[in-house]
């Protein structure tokens, strides 16, 4: 198979799926390396197509689900972010992403999509297996999350329940 039929078949396979596919079970798929596929991908968005990365796996952006969303200005340690999460996916919201302001590189943005504990448990299942950095070390756990609640009380009631637990950066 040719480079352009691959990334044309990588492209239906995302725009069908209504679940994040992850580089490794791609390459597999393809008989190519997981490299081979993050290039691929880099590709198709030079090209205009709107993939993002997810902790999951590759997603086609769609189109935005109704409700209300807000910019909230956190801090925390890494020890704090389960419950960060939790408190923001119990309140009924959803963690679209975390963007960081680096003094060099200026913003840097990595999407979430959590809307349950199941996941915000596999977010930071991963974080401790891999032994990677949260991005709010850059900043000293100072952090944005672009939050989406179902109405503005359920926001209100999130930055409330936030502020309480001194999460909210002021």
């Amino acid at each position: 198979m040719e480079a352009e039929q691959r990334r044309e078949e990588i492209l239906m396979l995302l725009t069908n799926s209504a679940e994040p596919i992850v580089a490794r079970a791609l390459a597999e798929q393809f008989n190519v390396s997981r490299q081979v596929i993050v290039g691929d991908i880099a590709l198709l968005r030079a090209a205009g197509q709107d993939i993002y990365s997810t902790p999951k796996g590759y997603m086609m952006r769609k189109a935005a689900a109704p409700g209300v969303t807000t910019q909230l200005v956190c801090v925390h340690s890494r020890e704090e972010t389960r419950e960060e999460l939790y408190t923001i996916v119990d309140t009924g919201c959803e963690v679209l992403d975390v963007i960081v302001e680096h003094p060099l590189y200026g913003m840097i943005r990595g999407d979430l999509n959590i809307s349950s504990r199941l996941e915000a448990d596999d977010f930071i299942e991963r974080l401790n297996e891999t032994d990677t950095s949260l991005l709010s070390t850059l900043t000293h756990g100072i952090h944005t999350h672009t939050i989406r609640a179902k109405d503005e009380t359920t926001r209100d009631t999130l930055i409330a329940k936030l502020k309480e637990k001194g999460f909210i950066y002021e």
